[in-house]
């Protein structure tokens, strides 16, 4: 089966299985604040988009690489990424992440978002004839886009408050920069250890933490956003 139209079944499937579900809760997904009917339809968007892009990389060029962020799947929320090498010096890649559930059904406690995060590479002390990055540090430049629908949860170090008794539910884009050191394990697998931050602007809606509870307004805001890595790395010979 072509590949967008198994997404585009899989992403219709769960649409259904999601009203349904919003149906037995007696919630009326057009008026909802929660915005179900809409979520819902942009959530699937972005997972097809997501899907293709990381499927198109790998066969653009022999040199590339698929990874994994083990601190980001370690929140429930899968990703994957991939990367093109485009010289001995310089890569380019993307990276994708989703997590469409809640933590906690009964307190409407969720980190409900899809992520796509583009980015480009340096890298340093890299053989002038060397084909894979094996060793080496480099700096990362990335965009970020994420539509998400978070509440009543609280993050590490007290980060974004906002969300502790509350739900926001919007758009942020944010550009960010990485530095970043990568150990070779064997001839196919690599892991990397990166850390940096990006500065991000986020425009939401907000309501009160109870299911479809009352709507407080518009915000938006401008933020950083911390961003720190262990990669696990299978290099595409």
């Amino acid at each position: 089966m072509h590949v967008s139209k198994f997404c585009s079944n899989f992403a219709y499937r769960n649409s259904i299985a999601e009203v349904k579900r919003m149906k037995r809760l007696n919630v009326n997904i057009n008026h909802c604040p929660f915005g179900a009917g809409t979520l819902i339809q942009k959530k699937h968007r972005l997972a097809v988009l997501m899907l293709a892009l990381v499927m198109a990389v790998p066969v653009m060029s022999q040199r590339a690489s698929l990874r994994t962020n083990l601190l980001y799947d370690a929140t429930l929320s899968p990703g994957i990424g991939a990367e093109v090498r485009i010289d001995s010096a310089w890569s380019a890649g993307v990276n994708v992440g989703v997590n469409f559930w809640d933590i906690d059904q009964a307190k409407n406690k969720k980190w409900r978002h899809a992520l796509v995060s583009p980015f480009a590479r340096k890298y340093f002390n890299l053989k002038r004839d060397s084909v894979d990055v094996r060793r080496a540090q480099y700096l990362e430049a990335n965009l970020i886009y994420s539509h998400f629908n978070v509440g009543n949860v609280k993050f590490p170090f007290n980060l974004y408050k906002s969300v502790n008794d509350r739900r926001l539910q919007g758009d942020l884009v944010a550009l960010g920069g990485k530095y970043g050191y990568s150990w070779i394990l064997s001839r196919d697998w690599r892991i990397e250890a990166e850390a940096g931050v990006a500065v991000g602007y986020a425009w939401f809606k907000e309501y009160d933490c109870p299911h479809c509870g009352t709507f407080l307004g518009n915000g938006d805001r401008i933020f950083l956003l911390p961003q720190l890595g262990i990669n696990i790395v299978y290099i595409i010979n």
